[in-house]
């Protein structure tokens, strides 16, 4: 799997570039406010989410690991591709989105093409809390957190299990563990 590329732009197209890496070509799409900065000729660092499916496999590139991680938040709801995320994120900032989002704006998110009042509101319930609660996670919680999450967990029970941790685990697979015995779901 491709995590980041860097190399050189050959060509700049309107929803995606061609990337040089040490001879080989790379069509990587990217959002509008992040093509509106590049140029052909320039170097660029680009992490990169690689999307394969049966028929295709798909590139798509973030300056930030923060952006990264916020397309794969957006990918993750229901009704919500690869394309859709990008076009979601090509809406303004990546900043402007991300606060669109936790503020409840579901009109900024509805003017993206292709974006209906259900897919904006299943976006704004689904990342509305994980992203206020990033910011108030600790680092070493956040590891405990996702795993809870993906067990089943919502936001609010996963929330109240790490409050009953006992703080002299420090091992994540243990706190874990301790949670999954003594904390019922």
């Amino acid at each position: 799997m491709i995590g980041s590329l860097r190399g050189k732009i050959l060509e700049v197209r309107a929803s995606s570039i061609l990337l040089e890496v040490q001879g080989v070509g790379y069509a990587v799409s990217l959002s509008l406010p992040a093509l509106a900065v590049l140029q052909a000729c320039a170097e660029v660092f680009l992490y990169i989410h690689d999307h394969v499916r049966e028929d295709v496999r798909d590139l798509y590139g973030f300056g930030t690991a923060e952006e990264l991680d916020f397309f794969r938040q957006l990918i993750g709801v229901s009704g919500v591709g690869p394309k859709a995320a990008l076009t979601i994120l090509s809406a303004g900032s990546f900043q402007s989105v991300k606060n669109a989002v936790m503020a409840g704006d579901i009109s900024m998110l509805t003017s993206v093409p292709g974006v209906g009042t259900k897919t904006a509101q299943k976006v704004v319930l689904e990342l509305k809390g994980r992203l206020i609660e990033e910011k108030e996670t600790a680092p070493q919680d956040r590891e405990v957190l996702d795993a809870l999450l993906s067990l089943g967990y919502n936001s609010s029970q996963a929330r109240e299990a790490l409050k009953n941790l006992d703080p002299s685990l420090t091992d994540t697979a243990e706190r874990i563990r301790f949670i999954l015995k003594n904390v019922s779901k």
